[in-house]
C-alpha cells in the first residue's frame, strides 16, 4: 500500500521566516547591547517571573524568538529547521505555526511556574520540542498503516525526545520546564490536528471521533487558551515576591 503523507509537496516558508526573526532580533540585541545581558534580554521580552507576575502576559510569547549567546541560536536555528521543517510539511503551514505558537507559549508558561526570581528564560526550545512531539504523535497515529519504517521512525522520535530532555536535566542552565511543557503540548497538539488515516485491518473505522478539520483549529486554540490561563492563575496564585533582585 502507497501512502502520500504530504500530499502536495509543502515548503517549510514559516519556518525559514520564523528562523530569520529569531537571528534579527539576535542581531539587535548584540546592537543594543549583548545576547546574554539579562538587561537587554529583558527589554526585548524575555521571560522574567517578577514582570510576568505583574501583567507583561506578552512575554510568554516574545520569549520565544529570543536566544542568549551565538551558540544557543544556531543550536534551536539547526533544530527548528530539522523538525519545524518536517513538521510543516506534514501538517501543513496553517497547523504549523499553531503547534508552533501553541507549545511556545505553554512551555514558557510552564517555564514561568518554575523560574526563579531575577532568572531570565528565552528561546524556541519549547516550541521546538512541542514540533518534536507533534511527529510522535502524527507516526503513532500511522504506525499500523506506515509498517516497520513508521514504527522506527517513531521509536527514533521518542528516543531523541528522552535523550534532549534527559539531557537538559543534566545541565542546569537549560530550561527544561519549557521542553516539558512545550513537549507535552505537542504530543496533544499533534494528535488532534493530525489527519487520522483508515488502515487496512479496520476500513470502516475511525481511530477518534470525527471533527471537522476546519473545526479542529478553533477548538485546539480554545482549548490551549483554556489550559494557559489556568496555568498561569496557579503560577500567580503560588508566587511570592518577596524577594526581587534587580530588574533594570
Amino acid at each position: 500500500m502507497r501512502l502520500n503523507l504530504t500530499g502536495p509537496p509543502r515548503q517549510p516558508v514559516f519556518v525559514y521566516s520564523i528562523a530569520s526573526i529569531n537571528v534579527i532580533l539576535w542581531i539587535l540585541l548584540e546592537i543594543s547591547g549583548n545576547s546574554t545581558n539579562p538587561s537587554s534580554l529583558r527589554k526585548f521580552g524575555a521571560i522574567d517571573s517578577y514582570l510576568i507576575w505583574s501583567g507583561e502576559y506578552w512575554r510568554l510569547a516574545s520569549a520565544i524568538f529570543l536566544h542568549v549567546g551565538a551558540s544557543h541560536l544556531a543550536i534551536n536555528s539547526i533544530s527548528l529547521v530539522i523538525m519545524g521543517g518536517m513538521t510543516e510539511r506534514l501538517y501543513g503551514h496553517r497547523n504549523f505555526i499553531t503547534i508552533f505558537l501553541v507549545t511556545g507559549i505553554i512551555g514558557s508558561t510552564t517555564s514561568y511556574l518554575n523560574i526563579e526570581n531575577g532568572v531570565v528564560g528565552a528561546g524556541a526550545s519549547g516550541a521546538i520540542f512541542g514540533c518534536l512531539g507533534s511527529l510522535v504523535s502524527f507516526f503513532y497515529i500511522r504506525k499500523e498503516v506506515l509498517g516497520k519504517s513508521g514504527k522506527q521512525t517513531l521509536n527514533g522520535l521518542i528516543i531523541l525526545a528522552l535523550v534532549n530532555l534527559a539531557f537538559g536535566f543534566v545541565f542546569p542552565a537549560v530550561d527544561n520546564w519549557a521542553h516539558i511543557g512545550g513537549f507535552i503540548a505537542g504530543l496533544g497538539s499533534g494528535y488532534f490536528l493530525a489527519y487520522h488515516p483508515r488502515t487496512t485491518q479496520h476500513p470502516h473505522k475511525l481511530k477518534i471521533p470525527y471533527i471537522g478539520q476546519k473545526a479542529r483549529l478553533p477548538l485546539l486554540i480554545l482549548f490551549a487558551v483554556s489550559i494557559i490561563i489556568s496555568v498561569l492563575a496557579i503560577g500567580n496564585s503560588m508566587y511570592e515576591p518577596a524577594v526581587v533582585f534587580p530588574i533594570f
